[in-house]
């Protein structure tokens, strides 16, 4: 049975009987190894075939090893491939810095060791292995990171429809029955509208965020207070649900819908767990040691629980008001925050409550 041929190794040296002693050396059952006399044919080689790694002599007429490399490194095709150098010339510096700085990756000096030279190849060979991975892994991601952004694409529209279909309606409403409406119906009205236009820009700056930030791009200086109270107005808490603001008017260096996403997933399950007839939640900044708290008056979160809530998916069952989460909010709030440098945790030692700490905060 053939043995499939994982590497495909060229060999370049203008005398025969050197590519002969070279190929007798690295031969294996898993590797096809090609021989050529000259650059310029080792350059043809390259645009057929794919190669693991090039052994290229460094003297040789017409185009020597170093003007072959050089001309490698130049095409994105082969610019990657390493690249040994064999080579009789002294192991002087000079020399060998040059052939470092056009892009080779060692030398082999002649006469050849036989083991160091199997050593070597062997290497270098795992490290284009390594290479090959890590292209095919980031192939994946890229496919991946298509699929989902195609999902946020219709995730936004599925969103989008229902809002647009309230807002007409209760603008319907106004222009044909304004007259007929009650006192203070005019006002809920226009609660109801400017929801719905905060809900359809939140869709869409959440749209351009997963579809244009990655990792720590795209940070600004932000108010804490400002991008606080633009989510109390978003969520419009009710009645018996207190939120006090403590030492917020400060500026910070964050993405500010990442910011605020996280803020209303901290408040909306502070409000959504909470069993107590009045909620209380605190939200306070700290200078010196550069973090938010977020705190409440909720049932708290058993200690053996403290980092499984961060998990995508996990929840702690049914809130006291009768819902249930989906388990992805707290996962999400840690992402955002890692994509800005910060860190989310929660505070294990907090009595009479819950405290989430957004830590490692840039002032700005």
């Amino acid at each position: 049975m053939n043995s499939v041929k994982k590497h495909t190794l060229l060999l370049i040296d203008d005398k025969p009987a050197n590519l002969i002693a070279l190929k007798s050396i690295l031969e294996s059952p898993d590797r096809e190894i090609i021989c050529c006399n000259s650059g310029n044919e080792g350059l043809q080689i390259l645009l057929k075939e794919k190669i693991s790694l090039i052994l290229v002599d460094v003297q040789m007429p017409e185009m020597d090893g170093y003007e072959f490399v050089e001309i490698t490194k130049q095409h994105p095709n082969t610019a990657n491939i390493p690249t040994l150098f064999v080579t009789a010339i002294s192991n002087e510096e000079k020399y060998i810095n040059k052939a470092y700085e056009l892009g080779a990756i060692d030398f082999l000096f002649k006469p050849l060791n036989i083991e160091i030279t199997r050593n070597k190849v062997e290497s270098f060979l795992k490290i284009w292995d390594y290479d090959q991975e890590l292209k095919r892994l980031n192939e994946k991601l890229v496919a991946k990171n298509g699929e989902l952004e195609q999902f946020a694409n219709i995730i936004a529209h599925d969103l989008k429809t229902p809002l647009n279909n309230i807002k007409s309606l209760v603008e319907f409403i106004e222009e044909e029955h304004l007259l007929d409406l009650k006192e203070g119906a005019t006002d809920l009205f226009e609660m109801v509208k400017s929801s719905a236009m905060t809900m359809s820009k939140l869709i869409d700056d959440l749209l351009y965020y997963s579809k244009n930030v990655e990792n720590n791009e795209g940070k600004e200086s932000i108010n804490i207070l400002s991008e606080v109270n633009a989510v109390l107005k978003l969520i419009n808490p009710g009645n018996n649900i207190q939120i006090t603001k403590e030492n917020l008017n400060h500026t910070i260096r964050f993405q500010s819908v990442a910011f605020k996403q996280i803020i209303q997933n901290l408040l909306s399950n502070a409000i959504k767990y909470n069993d107590k007839e009045m909620t209380e939640i605190r939200i306070s900044y700290n200078d010196a040691l550069q973090q938010i708290a977020v705190t409440d008056n909720g049932p708290g979160i058993p200690k053996s629980q403290a980092e499984k809530i961060f998990q995508m998916f996990y929840t702690l069952g049914q809130s006291s008001r009768g819902d249930s989460g989906t388990g992805i909010g707290l996962n999400l709030v840690r992402k955002l925050a890692e994509r800005n440098d910060a860190k989310v945790s929660i505070n294990s030692q907090f009595k009479g409550g819950s405290e989430f700490i957004l830590s490692a905060l840039e002032s700005a």
